[in-house]
């Protein structure tokens, strides 16, 4: 297993057995969510540059948003192979019209590359935001791929007890929180990251999608965050032999 952060948010080169894939691969200008009024952000510290990008079999989109599902970085990179949520096909094939698509949906919660299995965890919620979760697994190496958290339920469990157990744990550790016509919690903090340690039980836990990003409009006038310090990391019992921190765009073996 060997990783390496592509941004310093919540885009991810990660190798799995002999696969190689991007996760939410987000290189250059900014988000917009529907409107510029409502939310705009953009990176503090510059993404890898395209040319420094390692070579990719496969790109997994997570989420339907555009820090997840970014048109302009994926139009640019031109990945032969995307994973990602059935509402996200129509959309994806107008950016990428020549690529392979491997679509999860309720007749499909898993897909596979290679010895690459990827397996979709949905959230419970059914009112926007909308976060999912997803397990991917080469053998007994397992990473969990949570970068909202989320709740686990039994049909998740049963899901997760197909692969084994989860040897790496990608979460936010932040909290971050909207007015709830905005979306409620968008990332549960330390608290959600506990409860999904005790459910999971990984070797290791990284940090992802917690980024301050520069931003304007409504969404980063009302958002209130309270941000993860990782030097406390030790004060954590339940955390400290796990935190592994990722913060500069080196290649690790968690």
């Amino acid at each position: 297993m060997r990783m390496q952060r592509l941004n310093m948010d919540n885009s991810w080169h990660i190798t799995l057995g002999d696969v190689r894939l991007l996760v939410d691969p987000w290189l250059e200008g900014a988000e917009v969510d529907y409107s510029r009024w409502l939310n705009v952000q953009w990176h503090r510290t510059a993404p890898v540059p395209y040319d420094q990008v390692p070579g990719h079999d496969l790109v997994l989109i997570t989420q339907k948003y555009p820090d997840h599902c970014h048109a302009p970085t994926l139009a640019r990179l031109q990945p032969a192979v995307v994973c990602a949520p059935a509402s996200l096909g129509r959309r994806l094939g107008r950016i990428l019209p020549d690529a392979d698509l491997l679509l999860f949906d309720e007749d499909h919660p898993e897909q596979r590359f290679g010895r690459l299995r990827l397996i979709h965890l949905p959230t419970r919620r059914r009112i926007d935001p909308i976060y999912d979760a997803y397990a991917l697994a080469v053998g007994e190496e397992v990473i969990l791929v949570a970068n909202h958290g989320i709740e686990l339920d039994a049909g998740h469990q049963e899901r997760l007890g197909s692969i084994g157990r989860v040897d790496v744990l990608m979460s936010p550790f932040n909290r971050y929180v909207l007015p709830s016509l905005l979306g409620g919690v968008v990332a549960p903090g330390l608290d959600g990251l506990k409860a999904l340690v005790a459910a999971t039980g990984p070797r290791v836990v990284i940090q992802t999608h917690d980024e301050l990003k520069h931003g304007t409009g409504l969404v980063p006038r009302l958002a209130r965050i309270e941000p993860f310090v990782p030097e406390t990391a030790a004060q954590y019992p339940w955390l400290q032999s796990r935190f592994r921190d990722i913060s500069d765009y080196t290649p690790v073996r968690p």
